[in-house]
């Protein structure tokens, strides 16, 4: 069974990114977005919930890519 990411690369091409992934395992997929500026940011997204989990926040997206909330996220230090 595959990650249905197509919400996440349609939020993806809203915002201007360019996606790399590097993991997709059900029901996440991780991987590395960069910015129309060069920035690179990691991001894990869970396909079950909509969620795309950035290093300071958390996005929840509808099923064509639109966000629906934005959630500060204070990440952890497991490892």
């Amino acid at each position: 069974m595959r990650v249905d990411v197509k919400p996440l690369t349609h939020w993806v091409i809203y915002k201007g990114y360019k996606v790399r992934f590097t993991a997709r395992r059900p029901p996440v997929a991780k991987g590395v977005l960069t910015t129309p500026e060069g920035a690179e940011i990691r991001f894990a997204y869970d396909a079950s919930t909509r969620v795309v989990t950035l290093p300071e926040e958390r996005i929840r997206i509808n099923e064509y890519g639109w966000e629906l909330e934005r959630m500060r996220h204070e990440p952890t230090n497991d490892a």
